[in-house]
């Protein structure tokens, strides 16, 4: 498999063995929040050939899965009745492409052109970033009252029932619509600092929060329950239908400061809610990618938190996420990983039975 400094498309490599484990489940996140990754312009058949020619280097990288961002802010890759059309894909929020097109279609079918999968990539609860004008119809404008406000970030309030549930309903609406193979979020519920929820929600908590020991267990809660909702609501379809659709997760790489010892940071469980050993252990999810963005050694060991994390998947598939971005001194600003810094870690992953595979952010 041969990657790009920072991207998984080839020029240095990754791994010298050219016959990959059996099973081994190779994936890219291709981000399109500010067009990270994609699209680059607003043209339709530019766009299509950007895509085009990215599935072509991650299919000679190796990879045979992709996330595809497709509602990175409470819009729309793709045809949806519930929110609008992204301003990341045309420009103006609400503006369907010209001449049209379906992305999330048309990159299912790209995709599986070359056996390679497709997970479906939301951001549930992310509802604004920045200050761009908003469609008339997006959820912040019709439903105000769902909105949490964190200044230049705004989300859904992940405490009210009737949020979960439309979340869930714009899931379903995509599996039910779209050849996905996998439904797929990131690690963003209550937002991280310097946005970090402390009073926000009160009110919410006093209407829903009874007979919860504290605030911060509530927050949890509702993390779950709505994990847990898009889980039955997955099951229920594959039960009438007969078609299976992954369910998967990839959260924060430290879920509690100090576990396993050593490891120090931002505690997912404390901070943002996230409690993924309790979606593995209660059988929600069917795989974690956890973000192991960190190189071996050191307070975020990498040789630490991926054998940790495999001891928590009870049966579950266990892809790390691996943090390609830190490889590239043209974008990135922080130290810089070492050339075999990521095929160190592949290697190593091979060597683990608890471990099925790796993600590579970004593509």
């Amino acid at each position: 498999m041969a990657v790009l400094a920072g991207s998984v498309r080839a020029q240095w490599r990754l791994d010298r063995v050219t016959v990959y484990p059996k099973e081994e489940f190779r994936g890219a996140w291709i981000a399109t929040v500010n067009n990270l990754d994609w699209p680059r312009t607003t043209s339709t058949s530019a766009q299509q050939a950007e895509l085009v020619a990215l599935l072509d280097g991650l299919k000679a990288a190796g990879i045979n899965a992709v996330f595809f961002q497709i509602r990175p802010a409470c819009d729309a890759f793709y045809a949806s009745s519930y929110e609008p059309w992204s301003a990341w894909l045309t420009g103006t929020q609400g503006q369907p492409p010209e001449p049209f097109y379906d992305p999330l279609a048309f990159a299912i079918e790209e995709a599986h052109k070359r056996g390679m999968e497709l997970h479906a990539w939301f951001n549930p609860f992310r509802a604004v970033i920045g200050s761009a004008p908003l469609a008339d119809t997006h959820i912040a404008v019709t439903h105000p009252e769902w909105i949490l406000d964190f200044g230049d970030l705004k989300i859904l309030n992940p405490g009210i029932p009737d949020v979960r549930s439309y979340i869930a309903d714009v899931i379903m609406d995509v599996v039910t619509r779209y050849d996905v193979d996998g439904v797929h979020y990131d690690d963003y519920f209550y937002p991280y600092p310097p946005n970090q929820i402390t009073n926000e929600d009160q009110e919410t908590y006093a209407t829903y929060g009874g007979g919860f020991a504290s605030i911060d267990t509530w927050r949890r809660y509702n993390i779950n329950m709505f994990v847990r909702t898009v889980h039955e609501r997955l099951t229920a379809f594959e039960a009438e239908t007969g078609r299976v659709v992954k369910h998967g997760v990839s959260p924060f790489g430290i879920w509690k400061s100090g576990v396993p010892s050593g490891i120090n940071g931002l505690s997912a469980y404390d901070v943002i809610y996230a409690d993924a050993p309790n979606w593995l252990a209660q059988e929600w999810i069917d795989y974690l990618v956890p973000q192991l963005y960190w190189p071996f050694g050191g307070g975020q060991d990498y040789g630490k938190l991926a054998p940790w994390w495999a001891t928590q998947m009870n049966g579950r598939h266990l892809y790390p996420g691996h943090g390609l971005y830190r490889a590239d001194r043209n974008t990135y600003g922080g130290t810089l990983f070492a050339a075999d810094e990521v095929p160190r870690q592949v290697r190593f992953n091979r060597a683990q039975d608890g471990i099925h595979g790796s993600v590579f952010f970004r593509a």
